[in-house]
């Protein structure tokens, strides 16, 4: 597994294609303080990440594995800058027919995006990073993912002042849904000019 000492994150060899969601892998190793829930609470450090979607867009954002002892956790992030309502913000955890129509989020659409991911051509150089593996066979990878799997965390990564809506996601609003202060949350930053080599 990862040391907490090191504060390179084997997940950088497999970057994220969209630079909000590589940002926030980058502050979940390096400055996990920025984010916060209801309660005031912050996210522990991560000290892997990988991008998790099972297609260029599609599925879970960030796996996660944080430096908690004596055992891990594997964290399951979603991550948005939200849409713009009116004058506010809002993430909707729209319901998904590959998940059974359930909601994003919901623990049989982790489930099944969990599965999708895994039936990826590089989700086994991808495991071998987030548990610091090198070498393990497929078998024992997807061993260790799902003992992993049946404690994991799931939460929420949006701006400040976004809403997150949907039905039945599974998420405690005050407790997995987090937030930060993004300077290109907002659209006239223009956060497309901005790159992050992560």
């Amino acid at each position: 597994m990862p040391s907490i000492h090191r504060l390179t994150d084997l997940g950088e060899a497999f970057p994220s294609a969209d630079r909000m969601e590589a940002y926030v892998r980058y502050c979940l190793v390096h400055n996990p303080g920025i984010f916060r829930n209801h309660y005031s609470e912050n996210l522990p450090r991560m000290v892997a990440t990988i991008p998790g979607q099972y297609n260029k867009q599609c599925g879970i954002d960030v796996l996660a594995v944080d430096g908690r002892r004596p055992r891990r956790r594997l964290w399951l992030i979603e991550i948005s800058r939200g849409r713009e309502k009116g004058a506010a913000l809002e993430k909707e955890l729209p319901n998904r027919v590959y998940a059974g129509n359930k909601a994003q989020m919901s623990p049989e659409w982790r489930r099944a995006a969990a599965d999708l991911f895994l039936r990826r051509a590089d989700s086994t150089r991808k495991l071998q990073a987030l548990f610091d593996v090198p070498g393990l066979n497929r078998e024992g990878l997807e061993q260790l993912f799902e003992d992993h799997f049946e404690s994991h965390q799931a939460v929420a990564v949006v701006p400040a002042g976004c809403h997150v809506a949907g039905n039945e996601t599974g998420l405690q609003f005050a407790a997995d849904i987090y937030t930060f202060k993004w300077l290109f949350a907002d659209r006239r930053a223009r956060w497309q000019d901005y790159q992050f080599t992560y």
